[in-house]
C-alpha cells in the first residue's frame, strides 16, 4: 500500500483472491455500526468480487460451538473437505463462530476481524480458530492479541492487532454555536459517573442525553443517533474494563464510540484506554475527574470554545488514520501474504 497526503492507495491483490465472500449474522442480530462499515468498504475495493452471505443460525451450528467450547478433546478431530480457492471473511463479536459454518470446511483461506474475546472465553476461541481452519485473525485489542500470542504460541493462525475504525462519510456535525446537546452518555453507562453528573446538569438547565432505564436504546436507529452526534458538544467516553469489569476484566481498548465522536466533532470527556496512548501521540480526551465530575462538565460547556483545537485536531486525525480504509489496507496486505 502507499501513502499520498493522508490517504490510502490499495494495492491490487493476486489473482487468486480476487473472489471473496462476507459472513453476516442475520440482521436482527447484525446491527453493528462498525461491521457495517467495514463491509461497505470492503465492497467498494475495485479489485476484488465480492459477495455477501447472510448466514442462519441453525441448532447443529450451535451445537457444535458449544460442544468445541465445553469438550477440548474435539479439537483433534478435524473435518477435511474439498477445498475450493473461495476466500471467507467475517467480523465477528467474540468467538461466535457460527458465522463461518459450514463455508471453513470447504476452504482454507478463512479470515475474521473479531471484537470482545474477553478473557474467560480464550481457552476456546483460540485453539477453534486453528480447528475453523482460520489463516489470519485481526483482533480489535491490543490486550487480546498478546494474550493470543502467550496462551496459544503454537497456533497455526498468524494475529495481529487492529483497532477499531470507522467510515467518516457516514457521519457529521454541526457548527459549534449550532449544537444543541450539552452532554451525551450512550452505549454502556458509567453509573458511578452518571450517578454523579446527573441532578447537576438538570439543575444547571443543561440537555443532559442518557438511556432511560425503562428504553432499551437510546437512539432507535443509526440515522437518529448520527444526527444527534453531531448535535452533541460533549460526549462520555469509559473503557469496558471501568463499566463492566466482570465481563471485560483486564482488557482496556479503544471503541467505535472515541472515534464517532471525534468524526461528528464532540468534545471527549472520559477515561482513555491503555491502547488508545499508542494510537495517538498527543491526548486525544479530557479525563474525568470523579471528585468533581459535575463542576468539571459545567465549567467545559462554560469555556466550550476553548477546546475547539483539540476537537478540531481530533477530528482530522480520524480522517487521515482511523478509518475502515486504512485498517483494510494492511488486512488485505496480510491476507495476500499469507494466501496460497
Amino acid at each position: 500500500m502507499t501513502w499520498t497526503s493522508g490517504k490510502i492507495t490499495l494495492a491490487p491483490m493476486g489473482m487468486n483472491c480476487k473472489k471473496m465472500r462476507l459472513l453476516q449474522a442475520e440482521e436482527a442480530d447484525f446491527f453493528l455500526d462498525g461491521i457495517q462499515e467495514l463491509y461497505h468498504v470492503i465492497e467498494q475495493d475495485p479489485a476484488l468480487a465480492v459477495s455477501r452471505e447472510v448466514v442462519r443460525y441453525g441448532r447443529l451450528k450451535s451445537y457444535l460451538v458449544r460442544a468445541l467450547s465445553i469438550m477440548p478433546f474435539l479439537f483433534h478431530f478435524r473435518i477435511n473437505l474439498k477445498h475450493r480457492e473461495q476466500v471467507n471473511f467475517s467480523a465477528m463479536i467474540s468467538g461466535d463462530f457460527r458465522l463461518m459454518l459450514p463455508y471453513v470446511f470447504f476452504s482454507r483461506q478463512n479470515y475474521i476481524y473479531m471484537h470482545d474475546a474477553w478473557p474467560r472465553f480464550q481457552s476456546w476461541i483460540f485453539p477453534m480458530l486453528n480447528f475453523f481452519n482460520i489463516r489470519y485473525v485481526f483482533f480489535s485489542s491490543k490486550q487480546v492479541w498478546q494474550d493470543h500470542l502467550e496462551k496459544d504460541p503454537q497456533s497455526t493462525c498468524k494475529s495481529m492487532w487492529l483497532p477499531e475504525a470507522l467510515h467518516a462519510s457516514e457521519y457529521h456535525f454541526e457548527s459549534y454555536e449550532n449544537k444543541t446537546i450539552d452532554v451525551l452518555e450512550f452505549g454502556r453507562m458509567y453509573q458511578e459517573y452518571h450517578d454523579l453528573i446527573q441532578m447537576p446538569l438538570a439543575h444547571a438547565g443543561k440537555n443532559h442525553q442518557y438511556r432511560k432505564q425503562n428504553l432499551p436504546v437510546l437512539y432507535p436507529d443509526k440515522p437518529s443517533f448520527v444526527q444527534a452526534l453531531a448535535q452533541t458538544k460533549i460526549v462520555i467516553c469509559v473503557p469496558s474494563d471501568v463499566t463492566h469489569p466482570e465481563r471485560a476484566e483486564y482488557i482496556s481498548t479503544m471503541t467505535l464510540r472515541y472515534l464517532q465522536a471525534m468524526a461528528s466533532k464532540c468534545l471527549i470527556v472520559g477515561l482513555m484506554p491503555s491502547d488508545m496512548g499508542e494510537l495517538f501521540d498527543y491526548t486525544p480526551i479530557l479525563e474525568i475527574e470523579m471528585h468533581r465530575a459535575a463542576d468539571q462538565l459545567l465549567e467545559i460547556i462554560q469555556n466550550y470554545e476553548m477546546y475547539f483545537p483539540l476537537i478540531e485536531r481530533n477530528h482530522q486525525e480520524v480522517l487521515l488514520k482511523h478509518q475502515w480504509i486504512h485498517r483494510w489496507a494492511i488486512m488485505k496486505q496480510k491476507i495476500e501474504e499469507v494466501h496460497e
